[in-house]
């Protein structure tokens, strides 16, 4: 049976899980390329390399290579207006809110008060390392068909 090796493009299935406890998954396979760097997937190019198809791997990613550091400057104050009237806020908690912009996202809710919340806008990933379960699904023969078709 044929392996994955440096350059293949293959589709895999994936579930990440950081130090947290929060996980994020891909719903359906995506193609990567063995051996190159994913920013999806940090650390992962080189652990794909020998893998057979319905075979699978466990990699640990640092933070320092996982995610960015969290950046003090990204936690703000908010007037607490900007949320809505009965919202629970509860501290340690991450909630959906709109910046000054209108974009959604999320923030963790750090202090709240009558007047101001305390809000850390880093990404939920910030300085966190990861373990990503993969499974190989397929590797695609570019040399036999000239196009993407899984071996």
């Amino acid at each position: 049976m044929r392996t994955a090796q440096p350059g293949d493009r293959v589709r895999i299935r994936y579930v990440k899980r950081f130090d947290d406890g929060s996980v994020a998954s891909c719903r359906a396979p995506v193609e990567v390329t063995v051996g190159v760097s994913d920013p999806r997937l940090p650390g992962l190019g080189q652990a794909l390399v020998g893998l057979a198809p319905g075979a699978g791997a466990t990699v640990r990613v640092s933070s320092d290579v996982a995610s960015a550091p969290p950046d003090p400057t990204r936690v703000r104050r908010w007037a607490r207006s900007r949320f809505p009237q009965g919202q629970g806020l509860a501290v340690g908690k991450w909630i959906r809110a709109s910046d000054r912009q209108g974009r959604t996202r999320f923030v963790r809710i750090l202090k709240v008060n009558d007047e101001t919340v305390l809000v850390d806008t880093n990404r939920r990933c910030a300085g966190q390392g990861l373990k990503i379960d993969v499974e190989l699904v397929s590797i695609y023969d570019t040399a036999l068909h000239g196009d993407s078709r899984p071996v």
